[in-house]
């Protein structure tokens, strides 16, 4: 259980928007009881407003009569709603910096930034203040923040949960998406956030994602070889070979639930009140399975040019998203708004509809190629070109301005396949967060994270 933020001693304004105790409660109990949510502010909640990291906008803004559904997904499974967290401004930013609230702090790595644009859920969730963050994730702004602060954080596959209710940056590409502190309460989060069953499966295969040197600092690429290597050799050694993974079991279907408790061993009688449980059973002992294969890891060599592709069809769809989605508002606040976040404005205004529509001419191809690349494979790679900036770093316009272009090209990759993405935290030689980024097939959002389970088991052991 999460203890709730004191309303009157524990509350960092760069962190927390509105605070309750909680705001609000649970509609019933479920698996996710006792957990606190940390909400970021572009959700509809009941009885709020949606302030979109700008106070201006806040100020606006109508109080929302009904929850977003994925917030009501979470009160459904029994968590509560601690309160409502800060993003950067309009989610326009990886860094996590507000010109308006200030940064929220990095509690594992002090004088850092904490990415963005999920800040504050990430520092929420890790100074332990909430159980689960709940956030977006457009161009890795649940993914950076997590790898930044050490942080389990899942980009879902794009269009599988409703972002009804939810203040948008670029339909093509956001995504709800949440980070926790353990992979257990991710892996229960997960399991509530997708009662549906799995689109496709993991059969073990894994491909190491080999990049050109001068796209990763050379501390996070030492990490990442160090823990694929670690991975690769404990899973090599596994006593438990298997000639195949067992597909993802059906979650919600009582008849579903009694097949998904055969393949996963129980001999238990299946009802409804249990088919949860069986089926999340089945879906851990698929991932086990998986990872159990021997020889199934492989290196992919992937050029800077297909990076640098992404992300100029990356940018152009989603640039003129963006405009369509806050322009109206946005042209007649431009001194409202931060100058980095009313630059990327500006430019996006300049993005005409013609090359929108070649934009998503190249993203169709572009995403039927990376979806074809990863087939039924789990492709690892770094989540983010760098560790945590420093404030100053960050303070710095050309430092700041070059760390994003980097990042954003790995980060892109997840985006323009509209594939699920997982970051696995790690840490460099001299102890900072970085990530390991799994991604996996469209629709495999829940083996994936138990395969993720699995392989930090077994490097723990």
């Amino acid at each position: 259980m999460t203890p709730m933020v004191n309303c009157t001693s524990d509350i960092d304004p760069t962190i927390w928007r509105v605070v309750g105790t909680p705001l609000v409660a649970a509609t019933r109990p479920g698996p996710l009881s006792g957990m606190g949510v940390a909400v970021k502010d572009l959700y509809a909640v009941a009885g709020q407003r949606v302030g979109a990291g700008n106070p201006a906008y806040l100020a606006d803004a109508p109080v929302q009569e009904h929850s977003a559904p994925a917030v009501q997904r979470l009160f459904d499974s029994g968590a509560d709603v601690i309160g409502i967290v800060r993003t950067d401004e309009f989610a326009y930013s990886l860094a996590g910096v507000n010109a308006h609230y200030g940064t929220p702090p990095n509690p594992r790595a002090s004088g850092r930034v904490p990415g963005g644009s999920s800040s504050g859920p990430a520092s929420a969730v890790a100074a332990g203040q909430a159980a689960i963050g709940l956030g977006t994730d457009t161009a890795g702004s649940i993914r950076i923040p997590s790898a930044y602060q050490g942080l389990w954080g899942l980009r879902t596959t794009h269009g599988r949960i409703s972002r009804e209710g939810i203040h948008p940056l670029s339909g093509s590409f956001d995504t709800v998406s949440w980070m926790t502190r353990d992979v257990q309460t991710m892996d229960a989060v997960t399991q509530a956030m997708l009662p549906d069953r799995n689109s496709a499966a993991l059969y073990g295969e894994v491909a190491v994602c080999v990049l050109p040197k001068q796209m990763v600092d050379a501390d996070v690429a030492e990490a990442f070889a160090r823990s694929c290597e670690r991975m690769r050799s404990t899973t090599a050694n596994a006593h438990h070979h298997t000639k195949a993974a067992a597909n993802t079991a059906a979650d919600g279907a009582v008849s579903e639930a009694a097949d998904a408790a055969t393949r996963a061993g129980t001999d238990s009688v299946v009802t409804a009140d249990t088919a949860g449980a069986a089926t999340a059973k089945a879906v851990a002992k698929a991932a086990e399975k998986a990872t159990a294969q021997d020889g199934m890891w492989d290196e992919l060599t992937l050029d800077s040019d297909m990076f640098d592709g992404f992300l100029d069809i990356f940018s152009v769809v989603r640039g003129y998203e963006a405009w369509q989605a806050n322009g109206n508002w946005v042209s007649g606040h431009m001194g409202a708004i931060a100058p980095d976040i009313a630059g990327r404005f500006r430019n996006d205004a300049l993005i005409n509809e013609a090359a929108y529509r070649r934009g998503l001419e190249r993203l169709e191809q572009a995403r039927a190629m990376v979806r074809s690349l990863i087939g039924n494979k789990v492709l690892l790679m770094p989540t983010a070109a760098t560790v945590a900036p420093t404030l100053a770093q960050q303070d710095d316009t050309e430092t700041a301005a070059y760390t994003r272009q980097q990042t954003m090209r790995l980060t892109c990759l997840a985006g323009i396949g509209g594939l699920p993405a997982l970051n696995m935290p790690i840490v460099t030689a001299q102890g900072l967060p970085c990530g390991v980024c799994l991604i996996g097939p469209a629709g495999s959002d829940k083996t994936l994270v138990a395969f993720g389970k699995e392989l930090r088991h077994r490097i723990s052991v």
